[in-house]
């Protein structure tokens, strides 16, 4: 029974090393990969080979093989096996863009059929492919071929290499395409948005929201390929390297400071809010001077270090703000542990431990992104709410005289000072009324001002209820009230201010056991045939027209009070 395990321990170890094709179709290839480090210099294809033929090597576990930051080139090999009669065609990539350099050896009967160079040190052009991976394509001729790999990077060395029929290929092309154009999509368009936002209202969690997004955008553009299409070589052979941790840290420290501006956490938690400032002050202060050294596991490091405090001081602020009972504080930490969970998972599939490396799981970070900038644009969306409706509140009261209810002087001339310019403008008439309340002096002097304060209420009540559609009344000061009455001639508003009189003069009012008569003299003055005082109306006859009715309303008042008179 021992031997028959063996063996069958054996028959799986050579199995598993074997892809069969064309049955297999697509998938990864870490757990067909045999794979060592080259720890002892430079090797040439040919050592590997042997080594590969008389060493027992480590073996993948996983889809994706990660072995650190920095670390030794590694050698990788499998095998193919062409089960049909007919050559068939196979794209073969490695689906991380930051490695360095690649090559490639198809072994066929112990001779080197085709050896392909290529990787992210490469200028675009003059990669195997025009693609944002290194990938090439070959015609498998029938049986065996062994493929050999060597690659080397400053980067992680995550090695997800993906094996497809041509066919398959290009239809995950075309997924992906929609995919990250969607998710590309919906993030552009909220950036935008807000940085739009930011620069009419000037709120800065507004425009660190948007550069938050776009830094995100253009560092996914970086690591997943897309950006390297057009960023290359010329710049030196570790520049996408160098680009993708600044690209990584600008998204955190943007991302970071949102935070800290919506969530104001410098308020109740101070020192959280210091170490989250020192953070994205010393983290990048140190990348730089790598960059300056030269440096680059040094600031890669520190590159992965600010990521990780990234997603958990955003977990952190949220906490924080919801013990002080911010508003917003669930929807942000349900955001913040989504984002922190999908840049977990896609991580260790990377990495090859605990998740499973696929498209899913890759581009789990993405989504979660995308996810969580919903979330914190609906928080935005509803901050703008609220502070547009306080802006509204703000804006009433200032136009309000906050006793009566009534238009004041500033809600007055703002409001029919475009009625006005409009009647001018097609030769329409118009009046005002000028309400004064009698005796009002003597009630304040006898009975005080609270007593006071309710007549100028009912009153005001009174001129608003007998006002008709289109008539603007304020407050004009005191105990005076003021109603502009557009479309109307002068003779139909001495109509309308006996009306009022009336109204006033019924009142019954009673406070206190208290029983006063209430009267009012009011003025008015207007236009007749679309001209006031024999001139034609123009934008600069409403103050003569305000002052005409206040000289008819003193001849009220001083001919016997409670009546309507006009100045002729």
């Amino acid at each position: 029974m021992a031997f028959v395990v063996l063996i069958s321990l054996l028959s799986f170890s050579a199995n598993a090393d074997t892809v069969d094709i064309p049955g297999f179709q697509q998938g990864s290839l870490g757990k067909h990969t045999q794979y060592f480090r080259e720890r002892d210099g430079i090797i040439s294809v040919d050592d590997a080979i042997k080594r590969f033929e008389s060493t027992r090597l480590s073996h993948g576990s996983s889809n994706s093989i990660s072995l650190g930051i920095d670390v030794a080139p590694v050698w990788m090999s499998f095998n193919i096996n062409n089960t049909s009669n007919a050559s068939v065609s196979y794209r073969l990539s490695v689906e991380t863009p930051w490695i360095d350099y690649i090559d490639t050896w198809l072994i066929k009967d112990g001779v080197v059929v085709k050896h392909i160079a290529g990787g992210d040190a490469y200028p675009f052009e003059s990669r195997p492919m025009q693609y944002r991976f290194y990938a090439f394509e070959h015609g498998f001729l029938p049986g065996p071929t062994k493929v050999i790999m060597r690659v080397e990077t400053k980067g992680p060395m995550a090695l997800p290499v993906q094996f497809s029929s041509v066919e398959q290929a290009i239809q995950r092309d075309i997924t992906s395409g929609y995919q990250y154009g969607a998710l590309y999509g919906i993030m552009g368009a909220l950036a935008l948005y807000n940085l739009v936002l930011f620069g009419f209202i000037r709120q800065r969690e507004y425009g660190l929201y948007g550069v938050y997004l776009l830094g995100f955008v253009f560092n996914s553009l970086s690591y997943t390929g897309q950006l390297h299409t057009i960023i290359t070589y010329d710049f030196g052979a570790y520049f996408q390297d160098w680009l993708d941790i600044f690209l990584m840290i600008t998204y955190s420290v943007a991302g970071l400071h949102f935070a800290r501006s919506l969530l104001e956490t410098k308020q109740y938690a101070p020192r959280l809010d210091r170490f989250v400032l020192r953070t994205t002050l010393y983290i990048p202060f140190g990348m730089l001077v790598g960059f300056i050294f030269n440096q680059l596991f040094f600031s890669m490091v520190l590159a992965f270090i600010l990521n990780t405090c990234f997603v958990v001081l955003f977990i952190a602020m949220g906490v924080k703000a919801l013990q002080a009972q911010k508003p917003f504080a669930v929807i942000f930490i349900l955001s913040s542990v989504t984002a922190a969970l999908c840049i977990t998972i896609s991580t260790l599939a990377v990495a090859g431990v605990l998740v499973p490396y696929n498209d899913y799981t890759f581009k789990a970070i993405e989504v979660g992104m995308a996810f969580e900038a919903i979330l914190l644009a609906s928080i935005l969306a509803r901050q703008f709410r609220v502070a547009q409706i306080d802006k509204l509140i703000a804006e009433k009261y200032a136009r309000t005289d906050p006793l009566t209810g009534l238009n004041n002087r500033r809600g007055f001339q703002e409001l029919t000072q475009p009625i006005w310019q409009q009647i001018v403008f097609e030769k329409h008439n118009a009046s005002l009324v000028l309400i004064d309340i009698d005796l009002f002096k003597k009630v304040n002097d006898t009975h005080g001002h609270s007593v006071g304060d309710e007549v100028l209420k009912v009153v005001a009540k009174a001129v608003a209820d007998t006002c008709r559609d289109g008539d603007i009344a304020a407050r004009w000061g005191g105990e005076e009230f003021i109603v502009f009455l557009p479309e109307t001639s002068r003779d139909s508003a001495i109509m309308q201010a006996e009306k009022i009189r009336e109204a006033i003069e019924s009142v019954e009012f009673s406070l206190l056991e208290l029983s006063l008569n209430l009267t009012a003299s009011i003025g008015v003055a207007g236009s007749v045939a679309s001209q006031f005082e024999h001139q034609p109306l123009h934008v600069d006859i409403f103050e003569p027209m305000i002052q005409n009715a206040d000289r008819a309303l003193y001849i009220a008042k001083y001919e016997g009070k409670n009546q309507v008179r006009v100045v002729s």
